[in-house]
């Protein structure tokens, strides 16, 4: 009996070695770093190979929200400050005064007398 069973606990003993190697080889290696002169390097390809998505097809549809087309407007549509639009309507008191600049006011025309 003993020679029976000791086989079956061998086996049973062995099960989380075998199952702990499947796990590991889905799990994406570790990255290493690499310290020179006291200057720490990164290794960038194993970073982004962790950063990439397991599925490429994983990702949403690439469609454009609403907002992203109003982000795209120039500003003057958005009734947001544009600093060439306000030169041109300050004219030459831009940066100097408070009030636009306009042309001289003509005199009043006198009507002549017949």
């Amino acid at each position: 009996m003993r020679t029976a069973l000791l086989p079956s606990l061998l086996f049973i003993a062995t099960l989380p070695a075998f199952a702990q190697t499947d796990a590991t080889a889905d799990a994406p290696s570790p990255c290493i770093d690499v310290e020179v002169n006291g200057e720490r390097v990164r290794d960038y390809d194993c970073l982004s190979r962790l950063m990439t998505p397991a599925k490429p097809d994983a990702r949403p549809p690439a469609t454009t929200m609403p907002s992203e087309d109003i982000a795209r407007r120039p500003s003057n549509q958005l009734f947001l400050f544009n600093q060439e639009a306000t030169r041109q309507r300050m004219g030459n008191t831009f940066g100097t005064s408070v009030h636009p600049q306009r042309p001289p006011e003509k005199p009043p025309v006198i009507p002549p007398r017949p």
